[in-house]
């Protein structure tokens, strides 16, 4: 039975990049590579997010994903792969083809949508500061921000986060591990389950929120402590969290969808056990 009450996100272009795609892999060295190029990227983030690092473990920190700035890098592999590319920005100043290539560790290099792909699927550490930066990658406002305001991403607390990172490793695991020839055309089809695909994984996300908004628990849920003053600062997180969600008009609809999902789903199962 179709569903005439889900209103279908079309994410046409993330699944035509994502058909083009090359079958690539990430040795280790190159994943420190890129572990160091988002800590570079989020080292001077003023997200609040920094402020909870001590009291939840989901962005612990590795002794070998933190390389001093002033250290050279050779991201060749990892420009070859597509996986990051220059950043062209005025205030850089053009330089020779092996300087690009090989330089120290700055602002001269951002990662691309592959590159972002591999890192969701990867699960790879990062912070929302990261997402915030890239919000308008093809991979980002074809998945993330078809359901998500920018500030609800910026406000993110420590349980919502995770289903946030659940969700994108669900597209991209998918995305990558879909099964296809590059030499087959992409048909209206194929564009269709893939499509279907990818509103289920958002429906997912969007049942996981609302059950945490519920039970008021989008802190963390096994979070305990006799300080007065954290316990406090929780709180106001938890409230402001509440409140963002609450006022944000694109989660809404997911809401809405996933309300009508499980309730045609009830319809379907009462008609099926009805005599004939």
């Amino acid at each position: 039975m179709e569903n005439k009450y889900l209103q279908r996100i079309e994410v046409k272009d993330l699944i035509s990049f994502a058909w083009r795609m090359k079958n690539i892999s990430i040795t280790e060295d190159e994943k420190k590579l890129i572990y160091n190029l988002i800590n570079s990227e989020q080292k001077n983030s003023h997200l609040k997010y920094e402020k909870l690092k001590k009291f939840f473990s989901i962005f612990e920190k590795k002794r070998d994903q933190r390389k001093e700035s002033s250290q050279s890098y050779d991201f060749t592999n990892l420009l070859d792969k597509g996986l990051i590319e220059l950043d062209r920005s005025p205030l850089i100043t053009s330089q020779n083809k092996d300087d690009d290539r090989q330089n120290t560790l700055n602002n001269n290099f951002k990662l691309t949508s592959a590159g972002l792909i591999h890192i969701f699927n990867s699960k790879f550490i990062y912070s929302p500061s990261l997402l915030v930066k890239y919000h308008s990658a093809i991979v980002l406002k074809d998945s993330l921000y078809k359901y998500f305001e920018l500030n609800t991403i910026k406000s993110s607390s420590a349980k919502f986060f995770i289903i946030i990172t659940e969700y994108l490793y669900d597209v991209s695991s998918y995305l990558l591990g879909y099964h296809h020839n590059l030499s087959k055309q992409l048909t209206i089809e194929i564009e269709r389950e893939i499509e279907d695909h990818l509103n289920f994984f958002a429906l997912v996300m969007g049942f996981k929120i609302a059950i945490l908004f519920k039970e008021s628990n989008l802190i963390s849920a096994s979070f305990e402590s006799d300080n007065e003053k954290a316990i406090i600062a929780l709180h106001q997180m938890e409230t402001t969290m509440k409140r963002i969600l609450s006022t944000d008009s694109m989660l809404q609809n997911l809401i809405a969808d996933v309300s009508n999902e499980l309730n045609l789903a009830r319809e379907e199962m009462l008609n099926s056990n009805r005599p004939k």
